[in-house]
């Protein structure tokens, strides 16, 4: 084989290899479910290691990389909303209230699970977030860090509500 035929053959290889990267990216960006809808905690199904919330519905708007949460959660020391805005790209954002207080988010996808990590000084609140193949059910694997260092997990389980016509 000569030096032409040669580098032929590689640049072939070469592209043919390109597309099929390229396929399996695509491939794995669409399996990327989207979260838009509201989202209501099943009590009976959420496990909580310190007690949990009364209740809990999040509201995502999702739209390409971007993400809006609106997040409800009913408490015995009163009820909390917290509003923010993310983007899917992985790169750290500032919030202005995470729980009632200035902090960083960062949000990416992790084949079909979105991990969306807060911060706020020496705590953090990691939440794994993935869907049902219906779709019809997500659950939430919450790793949360207080100032203190303990660390508790807790599995949330949210239903997707029907839209009000």
């Amino acid at each position: 084989m000569n030096q032409k035929t040669s580098a032929k053959i590689c640049t072939l290889f070469a592209a043919c290899l390109m597309l099929i990267v390229s396929q399996l990216v695509a491939t794995a960006q669409s399996k990327q479910p989207n979260l838009t809808g509201t989202w209501k905690m099943n009590s009976e199904k959420s496990q909580f290691e310190r007690g949990g919330p009364n209740g809990i519905t999040i509201k995502f708007d999702h739209n390409g990389s971007s993400l809006s949460e609106a997040m409800f959660l009913e408490t015995q020391g009163g009820d909390r909303t917290v509003e923010l805005k993310y983007t899917t790209d992985g790169k750290q954002a500032n919030q202005d209230n995470l729980m009632g207080a200035a902090g960083q988010s960062l949000v990416k996808w992790e084949g079909e699970t979105l991990l969306i990590n807060w911060s706020v000084g020496d705590m953090s609140f990691n939440r794994k977030v993935t869907l049902s193949a219906d779709g019809k059910t997500m659950t939430m694997i919450v790793m949360q860090t207080s100032q203190d260092g303990s660390q508790s997990t807790d599995t949330v389980v949210l239903e997707k509500q029907q839209a009000v016509k």
